[in-house]
């Protein structure tokens, strides 16, 4: 039986861009409603691979994705949001030839008309930077304000859950910060968020848990803060370095 408070989960999930070598190989995730949690792994993990085949970008081969209860495994990518699930890629997740306006306008045309204005209005207020000059392009602004783009076309249409692959690529530290501090008060408004990073310090300082994936497999999970001071898991799976005397 489902769990009323399961937000999104996967069970035995085989996928990959050829069916003779997937690059994820089953795997069981769950995330409950209003969870924050990250997902981690070395260069080559499947990470961004496994979040893309949940959001229908890449071939599911075997196994189910539900968000929620309803099965969204073979759901067009461009249907998924209709029932609940956004999804921001590293790249290519704006219009950069577009205004802010336009941009907000063009994935708010998902909504009834009436609703429209409203919602953008309601983004506006959550993006301060973004309403201060809603009629640059959007390739005049820096990569945490794209960034803040790409989230606010997500959020139009107020999903349930929100998926990003790498937000913080190619940012600075301090931006970096400001990127994830806004993450964190998204998912204190309820919106239940899955993270895929390379960061991993600033990832785990606003994770609720974490999942560690290893040639396409689970090999670790827990809570983000004990993840964090674990110099095992940091050293096999995250590429850090510690003394082994320390654990032995």
């Amino acid at each position: 039986m489902t769990n009323p408070q399961q937000a999104l989960s996967t069970q035995n999930l085989v996928a990959g861009y050829e069916r003779d070598l997937p690059i994820v190989r089953g795997v069981d995730f769950l995330v409950a409603t209003g969870e924050l949690i990250v997902i981690l792994g070395p260069n080559g993990a499947g990470k961004s691979t496994f979040v893309k085949a949940i959001a229908g970008l890449v071939p599911v081969h075997s196994g189910t994705a539900l968000l929620g209860s309803a099965d969204i495994t073979h759901v067009p990518a461009h249907e998924k949001i209709r029932h609940g699930l956004a999804f921001v890629p590293q790249t290519e997740n704006i219009f950069a030839t577009l205004t802010i306006e336009d941009n907000l306008r063009l994935a708010a045309d998902i909504l009834p008309r009436e609703r429209q204005a409203r919602r953008i209005a309601e983004l506006y207020t959550t993006f301060p930077d973004l309403a201060a000059r809603p009629s640059l392009r959007a390739g005049q602004l820096s990569g945490g304000q794209r960034q803040m783009l790409a989230v606010a076309r997500a959020l139009i249409v107020e999903p349930s859950v929100l998926i990003l692959d790498e937000p913080s690529a190619g940012l600075s530290p301090k931006i970096v910060a400001e990127v994830f501090s806004r993450l964190k008060a998204i998912n204190k408004t309820g919106v239940t968020i899955v993270l895929v990073e390379q960061n991993v310090k600033a990832a785990l300082a606003i994770a609720d848990r974490a999942v560690i994936l290893v040639e396409g497999r689970v090999r670790h999970e827990g809570p983000a803060a004990t993840l964090a001071d674990d110099p095992v898991v940091a050293e096999l799976y995250l590429g850090a370095r510690h003394d082994r005397r320390a654990v032995s």
